[in-house]
C-alpha cells in the first residue's frame, strides 16, 4: 500500500500541455527536489531528463533510481507496461507522475491513471505557455488540440510568465479561466516550482481542490478498460497458448495468469503487455485457485470472451 493511500491504490498525476510549454523542465525540477515523496515519473523522451549525476543512485537502461527515493522510467512503447514496471518496485512508489506527449490528449493518458489496476487518478495538470498559448489556440492546425488539452485540466499551470508583461499575464489568466472554467490556475516562473502544485499532498492549495475525475465527455476512464477471466482445464497445449498471445488483437492490453502445459508437469506464468509476451516457470507456493486462470485486460467493448477462450482451447 502506498504511504498515505487509504485505498491501497497509487495516485497518478498527468502533466500535459502543448510542445514547449515547459513540461520536461517541471519534471526535472520535481525529480531534483527533496519533497519527501517516493515518486515514479514516467517520461516519453528519456534523453531530455537532465538530472545531476550526483543525484543518480542507479541507471539500468530505461530506469533511473535517484538518491532521494524517486524513480524515472521511460514509457518507451507501452504506457501500461511502464505502469506495471513501477508498480512492481520494492518499495512501491507513493505517487506516479506521467509526462504526456506535447501532442497528446491528456484524457486518454488520464484514463490509464483512473482505470489501470493498482492506480487511481489524482489530477490532470496542463501547462500553458503565457507567451504563445492564445496564438496557438487560434492556429488552424493545432488550435483544436491546444484548447482540448486545456478543457481536460484539473489544474492549469501558466509558464513562461517572465516573457510577458504583467498586464499581458493578467489577460492570459483571464482567457484561461474561460477555456478551463473548472480548473484551478496558478502562475509559475522558472526555478520556482512548488511541489504542492503537482503532488497529491498538495491537492488543496490556496482554497482550491482538484476534481480528480474525468468528465463524462472524456469517455469516463472507468469505462475505457474492461477485463475478462478465462478459466482453462489444465493441462493445456503450449503451442496454442503461444499462438493466442501472438495473434490476439492490439486491443488486448495485458494478459496474466498461471497454467500447466501438457507434458511439462510444471506451472508456468503467462504474461502479455501490448504486443510483447513471455512464458516462464511460475514461482513456488501458488495455490490451486490460481491455476488455469488468465486475466485479460483490454479496451472496453473490444474483448469477446468466447473468441479469446476459443483461441486457447481449440
Amino acid at each position: 500500500m502506498a504511504a498515505g493511500s487509504l485505498d491501497g491504490l497509487v495516485p497518478v498525476t498527468v502533466v500535459a500541455g502543448y510542445l514547449g510549454a515547459g513540461k520536461t523542465t517541471l519534471i526535472n525540477e520535481l525529480l531534483a527536489q527533496d519533497h519527501g515523496r517516493r515518486l515514479a515519473v514516467l517520461v516519453n523522451d528519456f534523453g531530455a531528463v537532465n538530472i545531476d549525476a550526483a543525484l543518480i543512485a542507479e541507471h539500468t537502461g530505461r530506469t533511473l533510481s535517484l538518491k532521494n527515493g524517486c524513480v524515472c522510467c521511460s514509457i518507451a512503447d507501452e504506457l501500461g507496461d511502464a505502469l506495471d514496471e513501477v508498480l512492481s518496485l520494492e518499495p512501491a512508489p507513493e505517487q506516479i507522475v506521467i509526462e504526456a506527449s506535447g501532442v497528446a490528449d491528456p484524457a486518454k493518458v488520464a484514463a490509464y491513471g483512473q482505470g489501470w489496476p493498482g492506480c487511481r487518478l489524482d489530477a490532470v495538470i496542463v501547462l500553458a505557455d503565457a507567451e504563445t498559448v492564445r496564438a496557438r489556440s487560434r492556429d488552424q492546425f493545432v488550435g483544436e488540440l491546444v484548447t482540448r488539452q486545456l478543457r481536460r485540466a484539473d489544474v492549469v499551470l501558466v509558464t513562461k510568465c517572465d516573457l510577458v508583461t504583467d498586464p499581458e499575464l493578467a489577460g492570459v489568466v483571464g482567457w484561461l479561466a474561460e477555456q478551463a472554467p473548472g480548473a484551478a490556475r496558478f502562475t509559475r516562473r522558472a526555478g520556482q516550482l512548488d511541489p504542492a502544485l503537482v503532488l497529491e499532498d498538495g491537492r488543496a492549495v490556496e482554497g482550491t481542490t482538484r476534481r480528480r475525475t474525468l468528465d463524462d465527455a472524456d469517455a469516463g476512464a472507468q469505462a475505457v478498460f474492461e477485463s475478462v477471466l478465462i478459466e482453462l482445464a489444465c493441462p493445456v497445449d503450449r503451442e496454442r497458448v503461444e499462438a493466442a498471445l501472438r495473434d490476439w488483437p492490439q486491443s488486448v492490453l495485458r494478459v496474466k495468469g498461471v497454467v500447466e502445459f501438457r507434458g511439462s508437469g510444471k506451472l508456468h506464468l503467462v504474461q502479455r503487455v501490448g504486443r510483447r509476451w513471455r512464458i516462464e516457470e511460475a514461482p513456488a507456493g501458488l495455490g490451486q485457485q490460481h491455476i488455469g486462470k488468465l486475466v485479460v485486460l483490454g479496451l472496453s467493448g473490444t474483448l469477446h470472451h468466447g473468441d479469446l477462450a476459443a483461441a486457447l482451447r481449440g
